[in-house]
Formats: structure tokens, sequence, C-alpha cells
């Protein structure tokens, strides 16, 4: 038998050897294969060989949940603290201009009319945080060094990524109940359904619990929904009432009635934001309105393997729309419910004066700050044997122009 520069047999799988060769010949190395009558033979395992059956990890965190934040996703990011708005408004406010001027005339040889003036009102928004915290014991760190243990950076990627899915979960795409928070006082990034409300709304409709609204609940910035009606959004509510069916005439008469009240084109630069389950109803309905059918031979129908099972025989196909008259549909699983299936919000995607009409804005840039072994600040500057983590944001959605968002809500299937 030959051997390589290594010494060890030039054995190969490939080569016309028996597994067991192969196996003998790169595993067990430089022990002599006859020693004590060959080790394969002296080495029986079973289950009382300590260590011999183990429950192995490799480490690796496999996030047990859905991660989906398509809301989050879904708006326009602003960073503020890289770009400037032209003139002196800031980047968390800006002027409104509210009660458009009537139309002036004059009587034959009349005097010049009097110049009108319409309404102008600051907006103004606060900065809100979102942070993210994370420790790891030092212990913990050695143990991912030394075996099988997840370690801090693992940890950090993965407390990253939930940061986003707690921006759309717990802000974003949460509900206004009454009673709650109210904006002054309010530590996270704002929630499209005050983002995105009407005067009537606070006073006429009720919460997902079907409670009236107090006064302020819907309040926005410096916006106060009872006053300051020219920051209407187009809010198509139901009331006390309850809920009714979501069906074609009814969401088009809804899409109509916004086209007339809004400066933006519904069917170019809008998007819907709403749950998975209302998403398929107006797909459904997308495909109802437009009268999609399947038309084949049946010679075309046939059937697919899935696993060891077969599907029923058919055509493979689809009538289901990702929009609604070409408004792309986003679905999420944290949408916002007013009645049985999630409402349906109206979002602008394009600009008004170069500035997005809604987005949401950074203020300053992502801070991040670390400290442990190896960091500016050890174990003595944070009297814990801790590796910690933060990253903080300041953010907040601002809407530039109200009347270019809507909400649909109230619905049933």
């Amino acid at each position: 038998m030959s051997a390589g520069a290594s010494g060890h047999p030039l054995m190969t799988y490939g080569g016309g050897n028996s597994p067991e060769r192969f196996i003998e010949s790169n595993l067990v190395g430089d022990v002599p294969l006859d020693w004590d009558g060959g080790l394969l033979q002296r080495a029986q395992y079973d289950t009382t060989v300590e260590g011999h059956i183990n429950s192995i990890f490799t480490a690796t965190l496999y996030a047990q949940y859905n991660a989906e934040h398509e809301w989050y996703n879904a708006l326009t990011q602003v960073d503020r603290f890289n770009a400037s708005l032209e003139g002196p408004v800031t980047a968390k406010a800006f002027r409104a201009a509210t009660d458009p001027v009537d139309l002036q005339t004059h009587s034959e040889g009349g005097s010049v009319s009097s110049g009108q003036t319409f309404g102008v009102k600051p907006i103004e928004y606060d900065p809100k945080r979102s942070e993210s915290v994370i420790e790891v014991s030092d212990l913990q760190e050695i143990r991912a060094a030394i075996e099988d243990a997840v370690g801090f950076e693992e940890f950090w990627a993965l407390q990253q990524e939930q940061l986003d899915l707690a921006i759309d979960r717990d802000g974003i795409a949460s509900a206004v109940f009454q009673g709650d928070t109210q904006y002054a006082d309010e530590d996270q990034i704002t929630t499209l359904d005050r983002v995105i409300a009407s005067s009537d709304e606070e006073a006429n409709a009720v919460d997902p619990n079907g409670n009236t609204y107090n006064d302020g609940d819907l309040d926005y910035g410096n916006i106060d929904r009872t006053s300051d009606t020219f920051a209407d959004s187009f809010v198509d509510h139901n009331g006390a009432s309850g809920v009714r069916q979501l069906t074609n005439n009814l969401f088009s008469s809804f899409l109509n009635s916004f086209n007339e009240f809004a400066d933006v084109d519904v069917y170019n630069d809008v998007a819907i934001l709403t749950g998975h389950d209302t998403a398929g109803v107006l797909s459904d309905l997308a495909a109802e309105r437009n009268g999609v059918r399947n038309v084949a031979a049946m010679s075309d129908y046939r059937s697919e393997n899935v696993g060891d099972a077969s599907t029923i025989r058919g055509l493979s196909g689809t009538a289901r729309y990702r929009d609604y008259d070409g408004i792309p549909i986003i679905g999420n699983q944290h949408a916002i419910k007013h009645g049985d299936i999630s409402s349906i919000f109206l979002v602008p995607t394009d600009t008004i004066r170069g500035q997005p009409r809604l987005s949401i804005e950074q203020f300053a840039q992502p801070y991040v700050e670390t400290a442990g072994r190896g960091q500016s600040q050890g174990y003595l500057a944070t009297g814990n044997y801790r590796d910690e983590a933060l990253m903080l944001l300041h953010h907040e959605v601002i809407n530039r122009d109200f009347a270019s968002c809507g909400l649909l809500r109230d619905l049933s299937e």
C-alpha cells in the first residue's frame, strides 16, 4: 500500500476501496489498524456510553416568530441629518396653508378689491425615540468561544432585526384606544391611526373596543383634531353603527370620494396598507371586478406531486390580484382593525414641493454605543461583567399633506 506525503495511506472512496476501509483510513489516522484486534471492533457504543448520544446545537439563533414589518418598510425613510429643506423650515416643522381664498370681482368702475389672506399654521412634531439594548454576560461570551454557544455578535444581529419589528408592531401599526396616552406625553413613534385621522372620526367614531374617543385621543403633533379641521384626512367610518361589508361598491365609492378630496393621484401615487385578511378580500374583489376566468382544454388538466401526495386535476394559475385598479396592496401582520377585518389606509408615495408627503424622518444619526470586554467602557466603567450594546433612533412619522391620506374602517368580510 502506497503512502502519501502525510504518511497516510492513499485510499479514497472513489478508488474502489470499501466504505469501511475509507472510514478507517480517514478517521483512525496514525493508529495501526491491527492494534489489539482492531479499534473499530473494540469500540462498541450504545445508549449507556456517556456522551455518545447528545443533543447537538449549532451556534445560531433561528427566530421563532413572524418578523414581518411591511408598513415600516413601505413608508419613505428620510435622513434629515444628511439633508435640509429649502428655506427656514426645520426638519420637524413646516407651515401649513389653510382656508383657500374666495373668488374676487368688482363692479364696473369699482375699486380694486382688498387683498385676501389664507390661513397659515406652523405644524410641529416631537422627535420620538426607538431603542434596543442587549446585554450578554462575560461567561456567555467565554462559552461561545470554547463550546457550541451563541455569542454577543449574533445576539446583536438578531436584536437589530427585532427593533424593526417592534417599531412596526408597537408604533406605526398600533391602534389608538379611548384614553390612550396623548401625543405630547407619548415617547413611541406615532401610529398611523393618529397620523391619518379626522375631527369627525374623533367626535363620532369608536375605537377598536367600541368605545367613543376622548377629546385629544387623535391629536397629532400640535394638531388639535377638534379645531384644526384643515388637517383632516379622508376618513370613511360607520360611527357607532358597527361594521359594514367590504364590497366593490363600497371601496370604489371610497376611492372616488377620496380622489375628489385629495390633492394626489390616487391611481398612480398612492399605496394601500392593510392586513392580510383585508388584502385577500381586496384581491378577490379586484378579480371579480375584472371578470377573471380560466379557459383551457381538458387535455391541459393534470395533477402535480407534493411529496408522496398528488393534487387534484386542474390548471396551475392564479386570479389573485396584488393591486386594486392599479393601487398596490401591502399586507401586514400587525394591521389595525376597527372592525372584523383590518382597516384600509391610503398613503401617498409621491412628493409635495420636493418633500415626501408622508415619511419617517430621522432627526439624528442612529446612535450605537458598546461596553464590555475590549471596549472603551469596560467592566470597571459599567460595574457589570457584561458585554452591552445600545442602538437608538430619533425619528417620527411626518405628514406634510393631510388631505393626501385616507382611511376606510369599520369593515367586515
